[in-house]
């Protein structure tokens, strides 16, 4: 699946989920609006109305007892007010709309006024009569004690039966309104569980499509990465494995198609270099020759003038040799046909020996070469299992490279030592060496007082023709490959080359090898039995079972 529609698929399900919890939630209030505008609106009207019907039905009662027993007009006016209210009330108690219960109860309550109504009747004329002489002249013996008492007798019972029905309207409506509050508690409850599981999904369905596109993309986007700095480093040869259909699967297919037409002309670039260089050789060396027997004035004698541009014309024919060699060098280490010749050798002899080489131009360069050797003290005394002439060339470079940029009077200090471990400043690109190889380790330190390497060249120094634009470099010496080379013949021994500040401004470089490369500890022959057994403190470093050629 693509990683777009596994992107859309799970924001759809969260988007789903999410308007479906909105949309429960929505009805929730509704119906909580709903219940609470019945329980303001009609519940709360039919209890007040309740409340008011039996206060005006005590003052129709009280106000109609008293009228028939004194035959007061007064009386009979407060009468007929309250009937008319108690009737008021009874109109808006019937526009109410209210539940079966309640509706019962108020049915009840209208059939007990009808006939407390019906009862009254025989004295309606004392509650419209203007005065008391009025009222007994229309309705003789309707006044007095004995008027009272059959009056009470008449009407008391539906007027009982009145407030029976009152109070029974007012209970049914308070039940109503209690299980209506306790649907609105319960609505309430199981919106506020539901917005909490609603919540929780929500949560984890986000968490359960981070980590499902976390790992699509991931993994895939790490392998990239890996790749495009794979690359950056000149393996043209790295392919991406990613079969599947996603987006990153083409990206990955397009990457290898990439690579490999990176690859062929790399191939191209190394065959076009090789063959000129090669070729070149030959007419170089007839140069050579022809300068040489010139210089010894076999085809007639020379002037001062003649001598001295022949022997400028021999130091260029020599640098461009030099730049030739390394040329087929850096071609032959990056098509693998290097070969090597491991056999145990003393690197702090080898050390000692190139540095008696280069004493003289030191001495003409104005400088001071200090060499400090620690490594006679470790486990292995200086000793290590390499092709003593492939490590001579990459401590001449790392040498010579000092030279070349260390300004007249300053000083040169190599040093030599044994560590265990890999030591700290180690480059990202040698991260698992100390998992590949197990120690000791020689590491060798070449410290110089010159300009120094910008921070953002100190990885690019290492690439085939990469030079820096820096002051103090002397004019006319290489074209950027000792460097390459020394990286290639460190690597093929397990070992790493890396750069870092000098603590006096300059530059450190520093190179690392494995006293016994993983690599050559499986030949049989390569290692004589009393370094491998004693870790390298055999009597005489030079003598062993044989060494082995290797191509790398």
């Amino acid at each position: 699946m693509r990683i777009s529609t596994r992107i859309a698929v799970g924001l759809g399900l969260l988007i789903v989920l999410v308007v479906a919890t909105a949309a429960y939630q929505l009805s929730v209030v509704y119906k909580l609006e709903g219940i609470t505008r019945d329980l303001a609106g009609t519940r709360l009207d039919a209890s007040r109305t309740a409340i008011a019907l039996t206060q005006e039905a005590e003052n129709v009662q009280g106000f109609a007892q008293r009228a028939i027993l004194t035959g007061d007009p007064d009386y009979g006016a407060e009468w007929r007010r309250s009937e008319e209210a108690l009737a008021g009330r009874l109109a808006v108690l019937e526009s109410l709309g209210l539940g079966d219960a309640e509706d019962r109860a108020r049915s009840e309550v209208l059939a007990s006024w009808a006939a407390w109504s019906d009862a009254l009747a025989p004295w309606h004329g004392i509650r419209d009569a203007p005065n008391a002489a009025g009222a007994e002249a229309r309705l003789p013996g309707t006044t007095g004690p004995a008027a009272a008492l059959r009056a009470r007798e008449a009407f008391e019972p539906h007027f009982l039966a009145f407030l029976s029905g009152t109070a029974r309207l007012l209970a049914e409506n308070d039940a109503s309104a209690t299980q209506e509050a306790t649907l609105a508690a319960d609505a309430a409850e199981r919106a506020t569980w539901v917005a909490w599981v609603a919540s929780a999904l929500t949560v984890l369905g986000a968490i359960l499509l981070g980590t499902i596109l976390w790992l699509s993309i991931s993994g895939p986007l790490r392998r990239l990465a890996d790749g495009t700095r794979t690359l950056a480093r000149g393996q043209f040869e790295h392919r991406i494995e990613d079969r599947s259909r996603s987006e990153f699967g083409a990206l990955a297919r397009d990457f290898n198609l990439m690579a490999e037409r990176l690859d062929e002309l790399e191939e191209l670039k190394r065959d076009f270099v090789s063959h000129v260089s090669h070729e070149l050789k030959g007419p170089l060396a007839a140069i050579q020759e022809t300068i040489l027997v010139l210089l010894d004035e076999l085809a007639g004698p020379l002037t001062e003038r003649q001598r001295h541009l022949l022997q400028l014309s021999e130091g260029s024919s020599k640098r461009l040799s030099r730049m030739i060699s390394d040329l087929l060098e850096i071609s032959r280490l990056e098509a693998g046909a290097a070969r090597y010749d491991p056999a145990p050798s003393v690197f702090s002899t080898v050390i000692r020996d190139l540095l008696s080489e280069v004493e003289p131009l030191v001495t003409e360069s104005g400088l001071t070469m200090i060499f400090e050797d620690h490594s006679a003290a470790g486990r292995t005394g200086g000793r290590l299992v390499a092709d003593e002439d492939r490590m001579r060339e990459v401590a001449a470079n790392l040498v010579g490279n000092a030279i070349k940029f260390a300004p007249p009077g300053s000083r040169i200090t190599v040093t030599l030592e044994e560590v265990d471990r890999v030591p700290g400043g180690l480059p990202v690109r040698y991260r698992t060496l100390q998992d590949r190889e197990q120690g000791p380790f020689l590491l060798l330190s070449v410290e110089d007082q010159g300009p120094g390497i910008p921070p953002e060249h100190r990885e690019g120094v290492f690439e085939k023709f990469y030079q820096v634009s820096i002051a103090g470099r002397k004019q006319g010496q290489g074209v950027g490959l000792g460097l390459a080379i020394s990286r290639r013949i460190a690597e093929a021994h397990g070992g790493a080359i890396w750069v870092e500040a000098g603590p006096d401004r300059g530059s450190l470089f520093r190179l690392l090898v494995p006293v016994q490369p993983s690599r050559w500890m499986e030949l049989e022959g390569s290692l004589p039995p009393s370094f491998a057994e004693t870790g390298g403190q055999s009597g005489d470093p030079s003598v062993g079972s044989g060494s082995t050629s290797l191509h790398a």
